[in-house]
């Protein structure tokens, strides 16, 4: 499966967001496989919310 530019751009946007949150809640020093589950599920919320916006000239709808 190849990815677009867009698709990529999105994934690296998602990444970036998963890092920081991941670094977040490790920085904790008291946390659970579920806590790092939900600070994946966290960061979605940047690239859907960049996603949506059909002005996003990077990656949002009817940018491609």
């Amino acid at each position: 499966m190849k990815l677009s530019k867009t698709q990529q751009q999105a994934l690296l946007s998602y990444l970036r967001s998963a890092i920081a949150a991941v670094v977040a809640v490790i920085a904790t020093l008291d946390y659970t496989l579920e806590d790092l589950a939900k600070a994946f599920i966290a960061a979605l919320i940047p690239p859907v919310l960049r996603w949506i916006n059909p002005n996003d000239p990077a990656f949002g709808r009817g940018s491609e």
